[in-house]
Parts: C-alpha cells; sequence; structure tokens
C-alpha cells in the first residue's frame, strides 16, 4: 500500500481541474451525439427527481397533520422528528438522478464508454510520442455481463442504503448515539485513506453536528464508488478482478481521493449534476493517463486468456 501524502491529495486535485480542462477544449465531444446523449439524460433525471419528492413529501405531510390531531400536546416534538426524517430521505432522494445514470451503465453502458474511450483519443493525438491508450484498449472487446453487473451495482447501491439507515437509526440511542458518526466517518477514511487519517477525521468529526457529519460521510463514501464507477470502461478491458482492482486503488490512494473530491463536487452540484457526471466521465481518461502506464497488447492478450473466478466478481 502506497502511503498517502498531502502532495498526493494536491496531485489529484490538480489532475482533475486539468483534466476538465481538457474536456472543454476537446472539439469531439461538442459533437451533437453527446449533447444529445446528456440533454436526454438531464430531462430524465429532473423528472425521476420531482416524481420522488412528490411521492416522499405527500404521506410525510399526511402523517403529520394526523399525528398534530390525536398528539397535539407533543407537537414540537413531533414537528422536529418528521422534519429530520423527511430532510434524511430527501438527501438519500437528491442522489437518485445520478443513481439512475451510474444504473444505466450496466443497461446500456455505450454512451459512457464511448465518451470516455474519446477522451482517451484525444489525448493519444495530443501525445503522439508516447505509446498510445485508446488505440490497444479499443482492441479489446467491451464484453459485459449486462445482467451479473446489473445485479451487482443493485446489491452495492442497496447495501449502501441499509448501512446509512441503520446508522441514522443507531444514532437516537441514548449514551452511545453520539459516537455512531464519528466512528463511521474514521471507518470510512481509513478504507479511503489509511489508518493516521481515519484517527484524525474520527476526532474531527466528534466535534461536528450530526448532520454535517452524515453529509461528511456520505461523501466519503460517494466519492469513493464514484471513482470505481468512473474508471469502469478502463477496468472492464483490462478485465481486472476484484484483488486487481482493490490493489490498483491501494496504491493511489490519495490521488484518487482528490481527483474524487473535485468530481464529486460536480456531480453534486444541483445546475451540474448529470453534465458534470459526464465531465467527470471525460475527465478521469486523463487521470488514468498519469497514475498509470499505457496497456500493451500481450498484456491484454493475457488479460483476455484468463477466465475470473467467482471470488473476483465480488462486488466493491
Amino acid at each position: 500500500m502506497a502511503p498517502w501524502t498531502l502532495t498526493g491529495l494536491e496531485k489529484g486535485a490538480n489532475y482533475a481541474v486539468e483534466g476538465i480542462r481538457l474536456v472543454i477544449q476537446n472539439p469531439n465531444l461538442r459533437k451533437q451525439r453527446f449533447i444529445k446523449v446528456f440533454i436526454y439524460l438531464s430531462i430524465i433525471s429532473f423528472i425521476l427527481l420531482g416524481l420522488i419528492n412528490v411521492l416522499i413529501s405527500t404521506p410525510i405531510h399526511i402523517l403529520r397533520f394526523i399525528l398534530l390531531i390525536f398528539m397535539s400536546d407533543k407537537a414540537g416534538r413531533i414537528e422536529d422528528i418528521l422534519s429530520s426524517v423527511n430532510r434524511f430521505i430527501r438527501e438519500i432522494m437528491a442522489a437518485v438522478p445520478l443513481l439512475a445514470i451510474l444504473f444505466m451503465r450496466y443497461v446500456y453502458p455505450k454512451p459512457l464508454d464511448e465518451l470516455f474511450m474519446e477522451s482517451l483519443r484525444f489525448l493519444d493525438e495530443l501525445h503522439p510520442n508516447r505509446p498510445p491508450y485508446a488505440a490497444v484498449l479499443e482492441n479489446q472487446k467491451l464484453k459485459i455481463n449486462y445482467w451479473t453487473e446489473m445485479k451487482e451495482y443493485i446489491k452495492r447501491t442497496w447495501k449502501k442504503v441499509r448501512l446509512g439507515l441503520l446508522l441514522f437509526l443507531l444514532s437516537f440511542l441514548p449514551i452511545v448515539g453520539h459516537l455512531v458518526f464519528p466512528l463511521a466517518g474514521a471507518y470510512t477514511s481509513y478504507k479511503a485513506l489509511g489508518k493516521t487519517q481515519s484517527v484524525a477525521v474520527g476526532i474531527f468529526f466528534f466535534f461536528l453536528p450530526r448532520w454535517a457529519t452524515m453529509k461528511l460521510i456520505r461523501a466519503l463514501i460517494g466519492m469513493r464508488s464514484l471513482t470505481r464507477e468512473l474508471l469502469e470502461p478502463y477496468f472492464v478491458r483490462m478485465r481486472m478482478s476484484h484483488k486487481e482492482k482493490r490493489r490498483w486503488f491501494s496504491g493511489r490512494k490519495d490521488i484518487l481521493f482528490g481527483f474524487s473530491a473535485i468530481a464529486y463536487i460536480m456531480v453534486k452540484t444541483p445546475i451540474f449534476r448529470i453534465i458534470g457526471y459526464g465531465i467527470a466521465q471525460a475527465a478521469s481518461a486523463y487521470m488514468l493517463t498519469v497514475v498509470t502506464d499505457p496497456p500493451t497488447k500481450e498484456e491484454l492478450e493475457n488479460k483476455s486468456s484468463r477466465s475470473p473466478s467467482p471470488s473476483d466478481k465480488k462486488a466493491d
């Protein structure tokens, strides 16, 4: 495992900014086919978000009305609890449009995969003297077991939702409830950054209000998942097993964390969201060319001849 450094964190953030700059400069990404894809996805995401807000807020308003009628003496307490639940559910549901895009990767991955590969082609054109990335990876057929990958994605997402709900409920326990989110933050940062950083994060979270800790934990988990999804076109073509992916991430934790922080801010900013994900997808191609060597035909041929074992398909 490579040591975590502030320099690596800074490099990752710089790679994200430079990647975004190159995406904006790429004339091929302004072609009609890419623009149409993201306009369509943006419309779908807004429709989904509107429907979900209605479906969530209506039952809570009805429940509030009923409880206030029969328990008017506890109106303040009821209002606080329902407002907290409503805010928590809305924050989870705000991620639905992005989750829909990520889910689409396993149902119809071609648009996002082509966006990634187009960025690699552009980078190869900018650096003709180095070994190519896109030309070699394109020779590797994109073989995806859609049903299996889709099930694994649903399992990963459901696992995160269950964990979030469990932490939320445990945080209301007397005596130990205030320790739940700081400990969860320490554990999450341990997986993302390492032991020393996790201790510092846990102590820092202990002094924050619960709502701030919840947001930061969700950000840490989301950043890690986002990086994995953005690099999926590369992992699929490289036929990487679960263990190989973990080793790949482990050797670049600080750089990937810095990159994912910028990407996460983009996809969580309301005016960007889906478009931000598309830009981050394209920018991840630049980051890839900086942190890893170009693949060789021999390497890919060896990968193709290997049949992954069931343990290799374990969800991240």
